[in-house]
């Protein structure tokens, strides 16, 4: 047998070999791991320094300890300077004796662990030697909270030294271990007693306390005990005389190492005349609160260099400082005022006023800007503040919020001067604008431009689409020509399919080329209505505006006739003004309307028809009622129907005229007396008419003589056109006719864009319904559906509903179903001279 055969081992015993080794390796792992954890758990570190071969091994508990990365290993060198200078250089001669002397330590040093900030740490060492060599074990302990702790108290105690020299301030401690409670004489004092011993129990300082506040005070002190280390509280106390004190206390618990409250020690003082102060301030204050919270504008303070001492709500809330924010700011830096046009910076109103030693306010149409960059409309005025003997002590800056006045007076001057469709100028703001501009060219020589427009079949799109497509239409052509033009010329519309533009520092060329791009523009436009497709051009007149007209209505009739003649000649072209055209001539001779008409209503040549309005269910009482309508009786005896004349009439402004000869008609018809009976009558009233105060001044006197019984068989008809233009004047003469009896009807309900608005702006007693609802009721279930919600819209307002054209007995039969209250159409009656109506209703009655 060979050595090397005699020192081999079985095979199967090296796998039991190897097993146990495998298995305490494992076991040593676990081991290693299991006290791993636990120094974590515990906060313990640990680390050994092999002086020999120089090696330093770390526990991972010790790199969390010192703010390592886990499993970094450094120098030494590195390790020590974590404790800083000093500490560095003690644990190095500390490591240098228990290397040489065997010597140990035991020391708690400040470390710095990095970015999560320092820890205290005890450092505990001992030197061992065994056959591998001589080593120092190190273990560290986190001890910041008891160090922080001991801290806290010797620097309590400073306070209470302190305290106790101080005077008036008790000093108490509380042994929890054995429920002693030591007070200082001062303690004695403040409840009250002479100062007898050193030592007191729980309950006799419980029995001392007010009732109410004995269990709050218990409460305190045990959270204190519970959940941290301070105890701060305020109590009364009662003392023998009778009288009732307030005082306040303050504490640190001091803990052990294992986080058990050991003492709770603190001072005490005598806060009864400061409660009294607080009590009477705070009553002050809330009752100042209260009167300061009731006004409704903003008032801010400030001292004499004009530095902010005090705002209310209202101030705080419009600048969007705080109070506390704003206070010692300067004012012009909290209340910074600005021009609504330009947004320019004012100056500071407050500054003003403390250098001129006046009353000052900002000048009209200021805004605030506020912290936040709301910007708000305000009125303002900014006092002296003076003392006895008239020295400025500050100022007092008084405003308030007007965005919702100024914004509703904007509204309301916006709608004066501008059309409420298409929102461009409307013709009374257009005529000042056009009588500046004359003025301006007759002072300077300048030359200027005027253009009229009037819309090339937009009849059809009215006829066959609605009148809700052709306000569609009217607002994109108010769009377009508003685009065509440069920003400082005025666009306007007159009414209907009218516009006008005035074209500043313009030629008569320059002009021309504007025009004819406008034309070109409106001739590309289409207006599409289902599967309708309309074209709708303009003609244009195109006129000089300069001084050689007398006035703006002359330049404006030269541009209406060239106008006029664009559309005579083919439409949807533009007309120059020239002095010498005969056509322009000829075309003027139309302007006599307005001599016919004055000729006519001066030879009393208007005459009057009548269509009966009946019940549209149950028979007619015989009684006449119905509708007048204006007819013109040439001298050849010939009759013109008001569609003929009514235009020139709106244009020369005599519709008011022609409107007052009908009510003067209307009213003598229901003055009359016998048969037959007038049991209702209604008059037109147009949209001139509405602004015109010779008509609602006669109407007032003779509606006045008429009386309130009579007058309540007048109904005055207005349509929603006359609305729309004039709803302010509208409303305002509704409501004066309807003061004396008569009643009001919106004519052609339906017509408009914003009907149902207006029945909530005017108070009617008849709706109108567009006829356009009703010719085809029986074949357009939307007209059917439109219909039936204006009858339940009049049915909830307690109006009456009227349908006009009715034509058909089928479409008769339709409104009645539907709760139609009356009909006018032909179907029943045509329009007749009312001449005739009355003859024959005398001839009628029997002798």
């Amino acid at each position: 047998m060979s050595e090397s055969e005699q020192t081999s081992v079985p095979a199967p015993q090296w796998a039991g070999v190897a097993a146990s080794v495998s298995a305490a390796q494992q076991a040593l792992a676990q081991n290693a791991r299991f006290l791993e954890r636990c120094s974590r758990l515990a906060g313990v570190g640990a680390w050994e320094w092999q002086a020999d071969i120089e090696k330093l091994t770390l526990s991972d508990s010790a790199c969390e300890l010192l703010g390592l990365p886990k499993g970094q290993v450094p120098t030494l060198a590195a390790l020590l300077q974590r404790f800083g200078p000093d500490g560095a250089a003690m644990l190095d001669a500390a490591l240098q004796r228990a290397t040489t002397d065997g010597e140990g330590w035991d020391v708690e040093l400040p470390c710095e662990t990095g970015p999560k900030g320092r820890r205290v740490l005890r450092v505990v060492g001992r030197f061992d030697e065994d056959e591998t060599g001589r080593r120092v074990g190190v273990v560290m302990l986190d001890v910041s909270e008891p160090a922080e702790v001991r801290a806290e108290l010797e620097r309590t105690l400073e306070r209470l030294a302190l305290a106790t020299h101080s005077g008036g301030i008790g000093v108490w401690d509380l042994d929890l271990r054995v429920r002693d409670l030591a007070w200082d004489d001062a303690m004695w004092r403040l409840h009250g007693e002479a100062p007898h011993g050193q030592r007191t129990s729980l309950a006799s300082w419980r029995k001392r306390l007010h009732p109410e506040d004995r269990r709050a005070a218990v409460m305190t002190v045990r959270a204190a005990l519970r959940d941290g280390s301070q105890l701060d509280g305020e109590w009364r106390v009662c003392w023998p005389d009778g009288s009732t004190h307030v005082l306040r206390s303050s504490g640190r618990v001091l803990r052990d190492a294992g986080g058990r409250p050991l003492r709770l020690s603190g001072v005490c003082w005598d806060v009864s005349e400061a409660r009294r102060l607080q009590r009477q301030l705070e009553e002050q204050r809330e009752l100042l609160e209260v009167t300061l919270q009731s006004i409704a504008d903003a008032v801010l303070t400030t001292d004499a260099l004009g530095r902010v001492t005090w705002l209310n709500p209202v101030a705080q809330r419009l600048t969007g400082w705080s109070a506390s924010e704003a206070r010692g700011q300067p004012a012009g830096r909290v209340f910074t005022p600005q021009r609504e046009e330009t947004g320019e910076v004012l100056g500071d109103p407050v500054h003003r006023c403390l250098t001129t030693g006046r009353p000052t306010r900002l000048p009209a149409g200021a805004m605030l800007l506020s912290r936040d960059g709301e910007l708000r409309a305000v009125d303002d005025s900014v006092a002296p503040i003076r003392d006895a003997d008239g020295r400025v002590l500050g100022a007092v800056l008084v405003f308030r919020d007007v965005t919702q006045q100024r914004r509703q007076f904007d509204e309301i001057r916006w709608r004066a001067s501008h059309d409420g469709l298409t929102g461009l100028v409307n013709r009374v703001e257009f005529g000042q604008r056009l009588a500046r501009m004359l003025e301006r060219a007759k002072r300077d020589g300048s030359r200027h431009a005027l253009l009229a427009f009037d819309l090339d079949r937009f009849k059809l799109v009215n006829d066959h689409c609605g009148h809700a497509a052709g306000d569609e239409v009217l607002r994109e052509v108010a769009r377009r020509l508003e685009a065509g033009v440069r920003g400082r010329d005025t666009v306007a519309r007159l009414g209907g399919d009218e516009f006008a533009a005035i074209l500043e520092n313009c030629s008569l060329d320059e002009a021309l080329h504007v025009a004819q791009k406008l034309c070109d523009a409106m001739d590309q436009y289409r207006y599409a209505h289902g599967e309708q497709r309309f074209r709708i051009g303009t003609s244009i007149g195109v006129a000089p505006l300069d001084g050689r007209w007398p006035d703006a209505d002359a330049a404006m009739r030269e541009a209406d006739a060239c106008c006029m003649i664009a559309k005579e000649q083919g439409r949807n072209r533009v007309q120059v003004w020239a002095p010498d055209d005969a056509t322009l001539r000829a075309h003027q001779s139309e302007h006599r309307w307005a001599t016919r008409l004055q000729q006519a209503l001066d030879e009393d040549r208007f005459e009057l028809d009548l269509q009966r309005v009946m019940p549209a269910q149950g028979e007619d009482d015989g009684s006449l009622r119905g509708e007048l309508l204006l007819r013109l009786r040439e001298r050849d005896g010939s009759r013109v129907l008001p569609g003929a004349f009514m235009p020139a009439a709106e244009r020369f402004h005599l519709a008011p005229r022609l409107d007052r000869w009908v009510l003067r008609q209307a009213v003598n018809l229901l003055q009359r007396e016998g048969l037959p009976r007038v049991a209702a009558l209604s008059i037109n009233v147009s949209a001139l008419t509405l602004q015109d105060a010779a008509y609602h001044q006669e109407a007032r006197a003779l509606l006045t003589e008429l009386g309130p019984a009579r007058a309540a068989n007048l109904c005055l008809e207005i349509t929603e056109t006359a609305v729309i233009t004039q709803l302010g004047e509208a409303a305002r003469f509704i409501q004066q006719m309807r003061a004396l009896g008569a009643r009001i009807a919106l004519d052609d309900f339906g017509a408009g864009a914003s009907s149902y608005s207006y029945l909530k702006a005017l108070p009617v007693d008849l709706l109108k319904i567009d006829g356009q609802f009703v010719r085809a009721l029986m074949t357009d279930p939307l007209d059917q559906v439109a219909v039936r919600s204006f009858v339940d819209v009049a049915q909830t307002l307690g109006l009456t509903t009227v349908a006009e054209c009715v034509e058909t007995p089928e479409v008769l039969l339709e409104l009645v179903r539907l709760g139609v209250g009356e009909v006018q159409g032909f179907l029943l009656h045509r329009p007749q001279p009312l001449n005739e109506l009355l003859a024959a209703a005398e001839d009628a009655v029997p002798a």
